[in-house]
């Protein structure tokens, strides 16, 4: 077996999170009012939970399904959906020289 040569190193590690401009959309949903003459299975009072029962209502596996697509959408049409920042710098990693990326190539 042959043994690995391994090589000096400096080790950048980044982290690429989705830009919040791609990330987050607004989904509008229309509903009658909520009163106590209303036909929804609860008479709600408060805000918050008729948010909850309209957001458990709508969001069905369907609509997240097409929320998905969207998003993906929106990923291909930009030219980078990400930002990217250093988050670690280190070194002395047991790798090999076709292991290290090459700054003058770019590979």
């Amino acid at each position: 077996m042959k043994e690995k040569k391994y090589v000096d190193n400096d080790v950048f590690k980044f982290r690429c999170a989705l830009r919040g401009d791609i990330a987050v959309f607004d989904v509008t949903v229309f509903t009658k009012p909520f009163n106590n003459d209303t036909d929804y299975e609860l008479s709600l009072i408060g805000c918050d939970e008729n948010e909850k029962l309209v957001q458990k209502k709508y969001f069905t596996p369907e609509r997240i399904n097409e929320l998905k697509l969207k998003l993906i959408q929106k990923i291909q049409e930009c030219q980078n959906p990400f930002d990217i920042y250093c988050v670690d710098v280190d070194g002395g990693y047991n790798v090999t020289e076709n292991e290290l990326f090459d700054l003058e190539k770019g590979e």
